[in-house]
């Protein structure tokens, strides 16, 4: 089982800064390929790592998680650190599965729940120490997801890097989107049970 501190991050996109990015990456980056993933978020009733917000959206600190791939498929436990709300940094706990049909079956015949599932297809890039992912999300849009591949002495200088990395590949001015996929779709799915559009 290997641990790894993740920063990253993660910015929605639109057409115009999609071209701009892929124009870049395709110059410059070494492209790893296209994956199609789905992840299972999993739950136990019991002994819940999900919590309610006040507004009534579902929320988390720690993620139990089964990665399935056209390749490989993973066992990933996650624990968020958060600032003031926003996702600062994760401790990241993962290891390579062989059976992942099984791993869902025994997680449920243990007692987790299967939450919520998160499927995407994923284009990767590597640049010197960064992996860049464009991801197109099921019910979410498309995103890129800057991640630091290599130790730095603070979380603060890591996504520094990565802010400086972006503006490097022509993306100059964004906003970075402070929550996982996850959360996301939970919020979304808040907004639709309360007749808002997301």
């Amino acid at each position: 089982m290997s641990k790894n501190r993740e920063i990253e991050i993660k910015i929605q996109i639109d057409e115009k800064t999609f071209k701009i990015a892929k124009t870049w990456l395709e110059k410059y980056a070494k492209y790893e390929g296209v994956l199609g993933q789905t992840d299972y978020y999993f739950n136990k009733p019991d002994a819940p790592f999900f919590f309610i917000l006040p507004d009534g959206s579902k929320d988390s600190l720690e993620y139990l998680r089964v990665r399935v791939t056209d390749k490989k498929s993973y066992l990933c436990f996650k624990k968020v650190y958060r600032r003031e709300d926003v996702s600062f940094y994760c401790d990241e706990y993962e290891v390579v599965i062989d059976d992942p049909e099984k791993t869902l079956s025994l997680f449920k015949a243990i007692g987790y729940t299967d939450v919520t599932v998160v499927e995407k297809s994923r284009e990767i890039y590597r640049f010197d120490i960064f992996e860049v992912a464009i991801d197109t999300v099921k019910d979410l849009g498309v995103f890129i997801e800057v991640e630091l591949k290599q130790p730095v002495p603070s979380v603060e200088a890591g996504h520094k890097l990565i802010r400086q990395f972006l503006k490097k590949i022509g993306i100059k001015s964004f906003e970075q989107h402070l929550q996982g996929y996850v959360r996301m779709l939970w919020k979304r799915d808040l907004s639709n049970s309360s007749g808002i559009a997301p």
